[in-house]
């Protein structure tokens, strides 16, 4: 982890995240998209952060014995395997996103390490959302007699993971504000110091 942040500090290069965020971007848009098509497709009968944060595994075999009933069992499994690109997505935008910003404080002053430590505190979300996707798989394996506990551990992985997209999208906008606060007291120094050589 520290030799995560030692190197986040200064690279990649400032124009390199300029060039990838909006990559990052994009491909999230595409994830999210795909994903959410999948999903409805597969017709489950709740919204996906309910299931997630349902803490109930009585609840969860009776959704999947439904998809079963449906026929689209097999949709909501694939749904499962897309999920995971819209992960990687995630992991990417947030850290990109989170050190492109890092870049709008001077180098070596406590904004930027800050927001470098949100960074990588921000890759937490995707890690408990991956986790929760391969204790869905196990639960998938046999979707009406699944052990009880699956449940409970599927849904603290998910409240982790939502807990975390919070904080992520709280950062960002915060640290973006900062930011442009730092560059513009650095602006304004500038031009007293050239008075003053």
């Amino acid at each position: 982890m520290k030799s995560l942040y030692r190197y986040f500090l200064n690279a990649p290069t400032t124009l390199t995240l300029i060039l990838l965020t909006p990559a990052a971007f994009l491909f999230n848009l595409w994830a999210s998209k795909t994903l959410t098509a999948s999903y409805i497709a597969s017709k489950f009968p709740a919204p996906y952060f309910v299931a997630q944060l349902s803490f109930n595994p009585e609840q969860l075999k009776a959704w999947y014995s439904s998809l079963i009933e449906l026929g689209t069992f097999d949709v909501y499994l694939r749904t499962q395997h897309i999920d995971s690109l819209f992960i990687l997505s995630v992991l990417m935008l947030h850290g990109f996103a989170l050190v492109l910003i890092s870049r709008m404080f001077a180098a070596n002053t406590k904004g930027r390490k800050i927001m470098v430590i949100c960074a990588l505190i921000s890759a937490i979300a995707p890690i408990a959302d991956q986790l929760e996707n391969l204790v869905s798989y196990v639960m998938l394996a046999n979707p009406r007699d699944f052990a009880d506990s699956l449940a409970y551990i599927y849904s603290s992985f998910a409240a982790i993971k939502f807990a975390f997209f919070v904080f992520a999208y709280v950062t960002a906008p915060v640290g973006l504000i900062a930011g442009l606060i730092s560059m513009i007291i650095r602006s304004k120094k500038t031009p007293m110091i050239s008075q003053h050589a």
